[in-house]
């Protein structure tokens, strides 16, 4: 895993946003050869951004390249929509929006961060509860950093992913999942 940021861990995710998550997978799958994907569709989370609550909706694709996660997240909220890819969507960027560290304490990780000078800060949480912590600093305002909050599904997720694409044999290289049926 690739070690950045002060403190938090390794990377264990690198996530993308991207306009089209269908041609983006494609992309990867051809260009890359990574695989498989999980595709999540229409992801609906509880989120709290910029002083206001809303529900964050995306599509979701999860691959592995070791023991990286690769995630390529497709924004649905309209583009006037506050939300921690608006801005980026708004000028018409695309690509790397965000690292991700597994933690076990998020209150005191996200505290360590805003002392390094992360002060935007994106809370979200999954249907388990789950939650979810993006934060962004004006020192380095392209690329944001999150905090999963480590549980052991979470991290069961991870390995059965890492295990997945050891042995992917190129076969059934995109599985869509629609969110509410999980």
């Amino acid at each position: 895993m690739i070690e950045i940021g002060k403190g938090f861990g390794p990377v264990v995710q690198v996530a993308y946003l991207v306009p089209d998550i269908d041609a983006a997978m494609e992309h990867w799958l051809r260009h890359a050869g990574l695989g498989p994907w999980t595709n999540f569709r229409n992801i609906e989370l509880p989120t709290s951004f910029d002083g206001r609550d809303f529900t964050l909706r995306i599509h979701e694709a999860l691959a592995y390249q070791g023991n990286l996660q690769i995630q390529l997240v497709q924004s649905l909220n309209a583009p006037d929509v506050p939300t921690p890819y608006s801005d980026w969507i708004r000028a018409g960027r695309y690509g790397v929006h965000h690292v991700a560290y597994f933690t076990e304490n998020v209150e005191a990780d996200v505290e360590r961060a805003r002392k390094q000078g992360f002060e935007r800060i994106c809370a979200m949480k999954d249907k388990g509860g789950f939650r979810y912590f993006y934060l962004q600093s004006k020192a380095m305002p392209e690329v944001w950093i999150e905090f999963l909050e480590s549980y052991p599904m979470l991290r069961e997720i991870f390995a059965s992913g890492i295990a997945d694409a050891a042995r992917w044999d190129g076969k059934d290289p995109i599985r869509r999942i629609e969110y509410k049926d999980l």
